[in-house]
């Protein structure tokens, strides 16, 4: 099955790690075991979400000033676009942060999804609409993150989930990817064999 989109989560692999969600939850009252942030917030008295909201926009609009590129990231994106296969990000962050990150660092993005848009992940939302506006089927879409949340929307998706093995927690996620890749650049002999002879994915990982 050929590759026609690539999916890129933003912070953690597009750009190198930044936010320090226990930080965050201090700040927002949370306990630093409390889970994901965005999920609390949903809990939240309209009152307490909106200071939680103020402080979490704080911490994302620092990471947007601050933010560097992941190793690759630039070469892997324009080699994408010299193949002509579609780049979106999917993001928990604000979609106009991931523009903003583009714009700093000369990026070329599709498309961007972002948590005001619909379901966050796992959520498979996201996947979908970005096939959609791609025209491409999830089967031939790869989802790449960092993170586990990132596998199991792609796996919702049904897309191939490829997980950046850039830290330390990253092998406790690996079971869940179909490819694993120490760096960006990795993804393009994986994008070209499947394009070059049609394999399907396997269902083992690739390190």
């Amino acid at each position: 099955m050929p590759i026609r989109a690539v999916i890129f989560d933003l912070d953690g692999t597009i750009t190198q790690p930044y936010l320090d969600f226990d930080v965050i939850r201090e700040e927002m009252g949370l306990d630093r075991n409390g889970g994901p942030i965005l999920e609390a917030m949903a809990k939240m008295t309209p009152q307490q979400r909106q200071q939680a909201e103020m402080i979490l926009h704080s911490h994302e609009e620092r990471a947007v000033a601050e933010s560097k590129l992941n190793a690759g990231a630039r070469e892997t994106l324009a080699a994408l676009q010299m193949r002509g296969i579609p780049v979106g990000i999917l993001t928990r962050n604000r979609k106009d942060n991931a523009w903003a990150v583009a714009r700093k660092h000369g990026l070329h993005f599709d498309a961007v999804v972002g948590r005001e848009d619909g379901p966050v992940k796992p959520d498979s939302f996201g996947v979908l609409h970005l096939c959609r506006r791609f025209a491409v089927a999830p089967v031939q879409t790869l989802l790449v993150g960092d993170y586990l949340f990132d596998l199991l929307c792609a796996r919702a998706a049904g897309a191939i989930p490829v997980l950046l093995m850039n830290h330390e927690q990253a092998p406790e996620f690996a079971r869940h990817a179909d490819f694993a890749v120490a760096s960006l650049p990795e993804l393009l002999p994986i994008i070209d064999r499947h394009n070059g002879n049609g394999e399907s994915h396997p269902q083992t990982q690739e390190n």
